[in-house]
């Protein structure tokens, strides 16, 4: 059955689904509270000191999102796709009512994110989803005495998706089971997980489900390097032959606690498994050997064990994060994935329930129900311009100062607390500084790539001194405020450049701005 309603009507009773394309209002809920760059929490220092060496992971929180409400009732966000220039967003709502929702948000400008679109669903809820090929696929629980003339509470939901819009109306295979679980692409054919009693079923386009097996409390699938993988909160994860759904390999787990979000990832020939108390487990996907185990880095003081707890994992390009709970957003390093090497753990407020990284963002859904949304870079190799090449990487310490007879170059990805410049610096790749930093009288920075700086109204500040230059080739973030002060040269080298700067920006009498470059904040006159 297909059901589309617009929320124009306001007057009338709710529809089963409430349509809103008002993205001005709906991206009212977007805030740049805490937004700027973040560092990295070292696990094992007293009190979670934050990192003193230097990080190889620039990162900055673009934005936070409240979650949406409806008649008074607050959501809560439960899991993000993402898809090139738009992420997917569900929510859900604790308890034994329905309502849920999926957003569509437009990432096109990275550091100005905007919602797009809204279904609201006043007799759903949606527990994961996924976006391929033009079709968005909601794993999700339904009212079966509500509009939709479902036959059971589990369903795998679809609508068409293009341009940010849903250009179709919404349609629903029932399942077996109280409440679809996850959701996940397997050629032309769509697996879902389901609740007690719970299957693993394949539905095909049609909307027929063609195979399925029983298992008992699924909690998420996943698919990769042509296999299929699920969680289950009793009998652990199983490898799937997606063609027939033959078992190839099955590990033992710890049973999970009743209801609690679960979730598992495939790349690189690897299943990342979310574990809970335990943290997160890597297991070869041919066979299921274990091949490294991580642990939850911190157990916060005051904090009930059961909140310290490993409720979802997502992996991409090598960068593992780990969404735990009380105990916040753990990264780790897997390349390695037999010698995995914990990186730190985000510098972000509130618990965490799901978290997921991909395309260089990463999607944070908290405890309070809403969302953190940040960005990372990662090195950038064989830079073309010549004086990059042959460049080492730089691995000191967070605080990095340049004295006035000194000439350092470096390349790579680097995130820094604060950096003081007598003499020159030069920096290609990705850099990113927390708290300040100082060019001074007759220094010289350069910065070849992207360039990241401050935080949003934390009183941080980029100074350029008398007679010195600050030079910039690419993309430039000021969360913070900048200082030109009298003598100060500005210099934007090459074409393309680009600036935006949330802060205050001072140009003192004498200084100067030149080069080629846009400022989409308007503040560089």
């Amino acid at each position: 059955m297909l059901f589309l309603a617009s929320c124009q009507d306001t007057d009338s009773d709710p529809q089963a689904i409430l349509i809103n394309t008002d993205s001005e209002m709906l991206s009212e809920r977007i805030s740049l509270d805490g937004s700027g760059v973040i560092s990295l929490i070292n696990p094992d220092a007293a009190g979670g000191r934050i990192l003193e060496t230097s990080s190889e992971l620039p990162i900055v929180l673009i934005s936070q999102v409240d979650a949406p409400e409806f008649q008074g009732v607050k959501l809560r966000a439960t899991h993000v796709d993402i898809d090139g220039d738009y992420a997917y967003v569900g929510y859900n709502m604790e308890g034994p009512s329905y309502l849920g929702a999926v957003e569509i948000f437009d990432i096109s400008d990275a550091y100005n994110p905007k919602i797009v679109s809204q279904a609201l669903f006043t007799d759903a809820e949606v527990s994961s989803l996924e976006y391929s090929d033009g079709t968005l696929q909601l794993a999700m629980a339904v009212d079966i005495d509500g509009d939709f003339g479902v036959s059971s509470p589990a369903n795998l939901g679809r609508v068409s998706v293009s341009g940010g819009k849903f250009t179709s109306g919404f349609s629903f295979t029932s399942m077996d089971g109280f409440v679809a679980t996850d959701v996940t692409m397997v050629g032309n054919s769509t697996a879902v997980s389901t609740g007690n009693p719970g299957i693993l079923g394949l539905v095909d386009i049609a909307g027929n489900v063609s195979q399925q097996v029983e298992l008992e409390d699924l909690r998420s699938v996943a698919f990769g390097n042509d296999k299929l993988a699920v969680l289950s909160g009793i009998e652990g994860a199983i490898i799937y032959n997606p063609s027939n759904l033959s078992e190839l390999a099955k590990i033992s787990l710890g049973n999970s606690t009743p209801e609690s979000k679960r979730t598992i990832a495939i790349a690189d020939n690897n299943l990342y498994v979310s574990e809970g108390a335990a943290g997160a487990g890597i297991y070869n996907l041919n066979d299921g050997q274990l091949l490294s185990k991580l642990p939850i880095p911190i157990n916060p003081e005051g904090t009930d064990p059961g909140d310290v707890v490993t409720n979802a994992v997502s992996v991409d390009k090598s960068l593992l994060f780990m969404a735990n709970g009380a105990a916040g957003i753990s990264v780790a390093d897997v390349k390695n994935p037999s010698a995995a090497k914990s990186m730190g753990i985000l510098d972000l407020d509130g618990s965490s329930n799901f978290v997921r990284n991909e395309e260089n963002f990463v999607f944070v859904a908290t405890g309070a129900g809403g969302l953190q949304i940040l960005k990372y870079s990662i090195p950038v190799g064989n830079p073309t311009e010549a004086l990059c090449k042959d460049l080492p990487t730089y691995s000191g310490n967070s605080n990095l100062n340049v004295n006035s007879n000194e000439k350092m170059a470096f390349t790579g990805a680097v995130s820094l607390k604060n950096v003081n410049v007598g003499g020159e610096l030069l920096f290609c790749g990705s850099m990113a500084i927390e708290n300040s930093l100082n060019v001074n009288s007759n220094g010289v920075m350069q910065v070849v790539g992207s360039f990241a700086f401050g935080q949003y109204k934390k009183n941080t500040s980029l100074n350029v001194n008398s007679n010195s230059y600050l030079k910039l080739t690419g993309s430039t973030v000021i969360w913070g405020d900048l200082k030109l002060n009298s003598g100060a040269t500005l210099e934007f080298v090459g074409e393309g450049n680009t600036i935006h700067v949330y802060g205050d920006v001072t140009i003192n009498s004498g200084a100067k701005i030149i080069g080629n470059y846009t400022d989409s904040s308007g503040k560089l006159k």
